[in-house]
């Protein structure tokens, strides 16, 4: 591993500028954006609860096992949340900014893979192209502010393709210590994240002893340590989850989660082959400006057998095998891709050096790809602030700087200044990040929970006696409240929280109430009742986005209304 860290400081000083976009983007919302349902606040309480409990060893989430993922992101966020405990009382407060910085790391580690490995294949300058493309697109920038796995993947995924290239291109006497790294590098990303970085490594792996019918490179993985230390990483929580969860984890894990991705649409993420190109130029904005004039040069490198002939081979199987699989899995969401986005990023940055040589057609199609994804990006923003009650005005200058610097790049390239076309690139996606995740989303009414928890703590409506119940069941709610919030359907509410003498916090979903005759107007004399005698009553408006509708949260404090704040 102290051979990787003196790789990133040999790449000086672009491993600066790289670290700076990539933070640039990353930190955009960090602060701002409350906790997001319904993955991020998942993953978020199940680190809280461990911290809570002393148990690093299960997963929960409130009173459930979560045995879908494995525990390595969990045991980075406990790092940086017991940091920003120390600093500010993160874990107390619920300040989700301290358990995405486990992303933030993750989103660091890909750009400056992204570095290492184009300057490995390319030379210099295509790494620092290539890494601060990577840092400011609109995939690994939105992953690296969300706390869960993704953004950590893709950084321990770009380093382990980088261990196998230098593994392949590398001197004998060093095969052996980076196929050690190699396989501490997968067993790392399996930590996180299970077979995907395994898989990656596979199918490069694999993809490239094919095309090159040549196979005896890979024989220092066969050298003792690696496997060792690959199984000393993963084996002892894996026999420790199964033993304390019953064997539940592999079963819930592999049947429950991973087996229904791989057969069908598994909760409701669905979609046809071709899913993950459409979004394309929309998610690897602005580097998709660059990306067809650099699959041209790789296309031509294979063709004419030129010196980066093998560079777009090895390029080509750490993107394109990954690609396909998950083009062709039932399940898809946005981020499945995102660690083969390095090696796209790669050839965006050969596109920066190849820009004047690579016909008119290639150069194009990267710049309507680039007007359109800007474009999008522009009306997202103001359509995200004019629909949820967002500053309209606000939106739409943000959304004219983002067209505009797209714009600006797209002339700069076409005037052979490629350098400043790249920085005014950057500057679009930075625009794109700062305005989407950190000024504009914050200000919307999108965030239910949040303004139900700030009402909560601003009335001093919670002591440690208080029971917490809420038919508002989204996980974001019991992240910013308390691990002991009951997420429950309406008639369970009611019937456990009639003793209106009891302190209680209710929160009750206006728009989930029943419907039908007989149980609306007892939901309605429940209401009623609970109004009347209730220490405080307060209403919310705001809009469920995971559900996709407007809800109304009504929050009613009982017990002893001397206490409390009215």
């Amino acid at each position: 591993m102290m051979r990787l860290v003196r790789t990133v400081m040999q790449q000086r000083p672009g491993w600066l500028i790289v670290v700076a976009v990539t933070l640039a983007a990353s930190m955009a919302g960090v602060f701002s954006l409350p906790a997001l349902d319904r993955d991020e606040a998942r993953f978020a309480q199940a680190t809280a609860q461990m911290l809570e409990t002393g148990d690093w060893v299960r997963i929960s989430f409130l009173d459930e096992d979560r045995n879908k993922k494995p525990v390595g992101i969990h045991w980075i966020q406990l790092a940086t949340v017991s940091a920003g405990e120390a600093i500010s009382g993160a874990l107390e407060n619920r300040q989700i900014w301290a358990w995405r910085l486990a992303s933030t790391l993750g989103a660091v580690l890909a750009a400056l893979g992204t570095l290492a490995l184009g300057n490995r294949l390319l030379g210099h300058p295509a790494g620092l192209y290539a890494g601060v493309l990577l840092g400011a697109s609109v995939l690994l920038g939105i992953e690296s502010g969300i706390a869960k796995t993704d953004a950590m993947l893709a950084g321990l995924t770009i380093w382990a393709l980088y261990a196998l290239i230098r593994l392949r291109t590398g001197p004998p006497e060093a095969a052996k210590r980076w196929a050690v790294a190699l396989w501490v590098l997968m067993a790392l990303g399996a930590l996180v994240k299970g077979p995907v970085t395994p898989m990656a490594v596979a199918l490069a792996a694999i993809g490239l002893a094919l095309w090159e019918q040549r196979w005896n490179w890979l024989r220092p993985l066969a050298f003792w340590p690696g496997p060792v230390l690959a199984t000393l990483i993963l084996l002892p929580w894996l026999i420790s989850v199964q033993i304390a969860t019953g064997g539940d984890f592999l079963r819930e894990a592999l049947g429950d989660d991973l087996g229904p991705k791989l057969v069908t649409g598994h909760e409701s993420h669905g979609g046809l082959p071709g899913y993950h190109i459409l979004l394309l130029s929309f998610l690897f904005f602005p580097a998709i400006l660059f990306l067809p004039a650099g699959l041209r040069a790789g296309i031509s490198a294979i063709r004419s057998g030129g010196e980066h002939a093998a560079a777009a081979r090895m390029l080509i199987v750490m993107s394109i095998p990954f690609w396909i699989v998950f083009e062709l899995l039932p399940t898809k969401l946005p981020h499945y891709v995102l660690p083969a986005y390095p090696a796209l990023a790669i050839f965006a940055a050969w596109g920066v050096l190849a820009w004047q040589a690579t016909p008119a057609l290639w150069r194009w199609l990267g710049a309507g790809l680039m007007v359109a994804a800007s474009l999008l990006l522009g009306a997202i923003l103001f359509l995200l602030s004019h629909q949820y009650n967002g500053p309209v005005v606000l939106a739409s200058v943000l959304a004219v700087m983002i067209i505009a610097a797209a714009i600006g790049a797209i002339v700069l390239a076409t005037r052979s200044r490629t350098g400043p076309a790249v920085l005014c690139a950057v500057l679009a996606g930075l625009v794109w990040q700062t305005a989407g995740r950190g000024i504009i989303a914050p200000q919307t009414n999108l965030f239910p929970s949040r303004d139900a928890a700030a009402l909560v703590h601003a009335q001093d409506w919670l002591s440690l006696q208080t029971v917490i119940r809420s038919s508002y069941t989204e996980p974001s709610l019991a992240f910013a409240l308390r691990s002991d919030t009951d997420l429950m359907d309406f008639p369970a509410l009611a019937a456990l929280s009639g003793d209106f003498s009891a302190e209680q916090l209710l929160i009750i979903d206006l728009s989930r109430l029943p419907q039908e005759d007989e149980p609306a107007s007892v939901a309605a004399s429940f209401l009623d009742a609970l109004r009347a005698n209730a220490c405080g009553v307060r209403e919310i408006e705001g809009f469920n986005y995971s559900r996709g509708r407007a809800t109304s949260l009504l929050i009613a404090r009982t017990g002893d209304c001397a206490a409390v704040r009215s």
